[in-house]
């Protein structure tokens, strides 16, 4: 005569759980390689008050930016060359009106392109005008 085990109603299997640890720390090392390192930089800027007529606009350094390129008064500019460019300016030592710099912007342009932009013309003591794209009818 055989004698049978009787099991009990604890003894049920256990599902394996150790992989989801490993997968858990290859998540982790995952995100800590995929993390961008940069240092995020703030800024502090002062925007002119009051509208300017479009007569005194023209008599302002202008800063055009698209997606491609970057213009300081028509003519094109790296973002180190205008950061030389505007602290030859002397933008810290003049009034607040002759202090402001235009920035026009197409809506292409990348938000760390244009944050890079803002921060050299506060860092040289300007005071950031800007202009958007109007809607064009068709």
């Amino acid at each position: 005569m055989r004698v049978r085990k009787r099991r009990r109603k604890g003894d049920g299997e256990e599902i394996p759980v150790s992989s989801f640890s490993d997968i858990a720390f290859l998540l982790i090392i995952f995100f800590i390689l995929t993390t961008t390192l940069e240092k995020p930089t703030a800024f502090i800027a002062d925007i002119p008050s009051g509208e300017k007529g479009e007569a005194q606009e023209g008599q302002k350094p202008t800063v055009a930016m698209n997606d491609a390129e970057l213009r300081f008064n028509d003519a094109p500019i790296t973002v180190e060359r205008l950061k030389t460019e505007l602290l030859n300016m002397d933008l810290a030592d003049r009034d607040p009106d002759d202090r402001v710099i235009i920035i026009e912007t197409s809506g292409q342009v990348r938000y760390q392109d244009y944050f890079k932009v803002m921060s050299v013309i506060a860092g040289s003591g300007g005071l950031v005008a800007i202009v958007r794209e109007g809607e064009k009818s068709e």
